[in-house]
C-alpha cells in the first residue's frame, strides 16, 4: 500500500527524533564517562593528603590535644561553641596554605578544585551520647562549595586514661575517656562543567552536523520532490490544455470535411487550412515554451473575422451578431484570440445559448469587449470560481454538461497575460454577459 506523503513526513519526524535520542544518549553516556574520569583524578590526587602533612605545620590542632580538649568538654569546663571555635580559628589559618597547595597539584591539569574537612559529631564513651554536633570544618580551602562530593569519610577513635583524686582522700581512680568522631573529606571541581564542554566538544559538533546533514538533505528532498510535482503538474496542464484546444479545430475540421465531400467551396478549403494552422499553434508548447514573434503579432480584422465564421460553421444553429470590426488595436495573438472567443462562445453554448452578441467599445486606455449570451445563466454564488481550474457549475451535484472545467481557466490565463480585466453579469435564466477590457497598448 503506497503512503501519502503527510505518512512520508511522519515517519522522517520519527526517526528524526530516534536519532536525536541515540545522539543524546550517547553525549549523556559520555559526559557521565568524562566526568567519572575527572572525581578518579580528583581523588587519586587528594588520596595522598593527610592530617600531618607538612602544609599544615603546627596550624591544626593535633590529635593529642583535640582529645584533651574532648575531655575539658565531656567534664564541662568548656562549651561546644567553643571547641567549634577553636577549629574555625585554626580552620582560618591554614586556609591559605592549603588552597597554594590544592591549586599547585590540579592547575596543571586545567582543574579548579576546592577542599574541605568536616567533623558531623564527636561521641564520649558511646555513639549515643553526642557532646558535639557537626558540621564543624577542621579544615578548608578558599572557595564556595555548591554541590560537593564525598572523597572519604571514617571515624577516630580516641581514647585516654587519667588519674583522679579522691576529694579529701589519699586514694585515687582511673578514668577511661573514650571518644568517637566522626570525619567526612569532600572536594569539588569548580569549572567542572568546562572541562566537560571542552571534552565534548568535538562529539558535540560531530553530533549537530550529522543532525544539521539530515535535515539538509530531507529539505533537498522535499524541494526536489515538490519541484518534480511542479514539473508534472505544468504536464499536465498542457496536456489539459492542448487537449481543451484539440477539440473545436477537430470539430470544425470534421464539419469541413463533410462540407467538402458536397461541394468543392474555397471557403471551406481557407477553414480547412485555418484550423490545421491552429492545430499546429497548439502543439507548439509541447516543441518549446517560448512564443515565437509571429505568435505574437496581433490579430488583423480579417483573422479575427474568420475566428466567428469558424464558430459559426460548427454551431450553424447559433445565432451569431458581431458587430463591425473597424478598430486597429487588437492587441492579442491570432492563437490567443481564437482561444479566448471560441472557449467564451463554446461555453455559452453549452449552457443553453441560442444566440450570442458581440461588440466592441473603445475607451481612452483600453477597448472593452462584450460577449452576450442568452443561455441560462448563472447564480451569483458561482461567479467567483467560474475561473478556477477544472471549476464546473453543477446542480445537486451532478454536471449537467461535458467538458474538462478548464476553458475559461485558460481565458483567465490570457486575459492575465495582456494585463487585461476581465469580469462576468449574470442572471439565472437571463443569459451573461462578459466583459474584457484590453488594454490599448502592450505592456511589458
Amino acid at each position: 500500500m503506497e503512503l501519502k506523503p503527510r505518512s512520508y513526513i511522519f515517519l522522517f519526524i520519527f526517526f528524526f527524533a530516534v536519532l536525536i535520542g541515540i545522539q543524546g544518549y550517547q553525549l549523556h553516556n559520555t559526559y557521565q564517562l568524562k566526568q567519572r574520569e575527572i572525581f578518579a583524578t580528583v581523588k587519586k590526587n587528594l588520596g595522598k593528603l593527610q592530617d600531618d602533612d607538612k602544609v599544615f605545620d603546627d596550624d591544626l590542632m593535633s590529635k593529642d590535644i583535640a582529645r584533651d580538649f574532648y575531655i575539658k568538654l565531656a567534664k564541662n569546663e568548656i562549651t561546644a561553641e567553643k571547641l567549634k571555635g577553636l577549629y574555625s580559628t585554626n580552620a582560618k589559618k591554614t586556609s591559605g596554605k592549603l588552597t597554594q597547595y590544592v591549586d599547585s597539584i590540579f592547575q596543571p591539569l586545567g582543574m579548579d578544585v576546592i577542599l574541605k574537612k568536616e567533623i558531623l559529631g564527636i561521641y564520649f564513651k558511646n555513639l549515643k551520647k553526642q557532646i558535639a554536633g557537626g558540621p564543624i570544618i577542621v579544615y578548608t580551602t578558599t572557595g564556595t562549595f555548591r554541590q560537593p562530593l564525598e572523597l572519604s569519610s571514617s571515624e577516630w577513635v580516641t581514647e585516654k586514661t587519667e588519674t583522679q583524686k579522691i576529694k579529701d582522700s589519699i586514694q585515687s581512680r582511673e578514668i577511661l575517656y573514650t571518644f568517637f568522631v566522626h570525619r567526612k573529606t569532600s572536594f569539588e571541581v569548580i569549572n567542572l562543567n568546562w572541562l566537560l564542554f571542552k571534552e565534548l566538544t568535538s562529539l558535540l559538533l560531530s553530533t549537530l552536523f550529522i543532525l544539521a546533514a539530515f535535515l539538509w538533505l530531507f529539505n533537498r528532498t522535499i524541494q526536489n520532490l515538490r519541484k518534480q510535482q511542479k514539473q508534472i503538474t505544468v504536464l499536465h496542464d498542457v496536456v489539459d490544455n492542448i487537449s481543451h484546444e484539440l477539440k473545436t479545430p477537430i470539430a470544425t475540421l470534421k464539419i469541413a470535411a463533410k462540407t467538402l465531400r458536397k461541394s468543392t467551396d474555397e471557403n471551406i478549403i481557407t477553414v480547412i487550412e485555418r484550423q490545421v494552422n491552429r492545430l499546429e499553434q497548439t502543439l507548439d508548447p509541447l516543441r518549446e515554451n517560448l512564443e515565437t514573434p509571429e505568435s505574437r503579432k496581433p490579430i488583423t480584422n480579417s483573422e479575427l473575422q474568420a475566428i466567428f465564421s469558424d464558430f459559426h460553421l460548427t454551431n450553424p444553429n447559433i445565432v451569431l451578431q458581431v458587430a463591425p470590426l473597424s478598430y486597429k488595436h487588437y492587441y492579442l495573438s491570432q492563437n490567443d484570440a481564437t482561444t479566448l472567443f471560441h472557449n467564451i462562445m463554446n461555453n455559452a453554448v453549452k449552457y443553453g445559448a441560442t444566440a450570442l452578441n458581440i461588440y466592441f467599445e473603445e475607451q481612452k486606455k483600453y477597448l472593452t469587449i462584450y460577449i452576450q449570451d442568452n443561455g441560462q445563466g448563472m447564480d451569483a454564488a458561482e461567479l467567483p470560481y467560474i475561473f478556477d481550474k477544472f471549476y464546473r457549475i453543477q446542480k445537486d451535484n451532478v454536471h449537467n454538461t461535458k467538458g474538462l472545467g478548464i476553458g475559461l481557466f485558460l481565458v483567465k490565463n490570457i486575459v492575465n497575460k495582456y494585463h487585461a480585466h476581465i469580469s462576468v453579469k449574470s442572471q439565472v435564466n437571463h443569459g451573461t454577459t462578459i466583459i474584457i477590457q484590453l488594454p490599448l497598448e502592450i505592456k511589458p
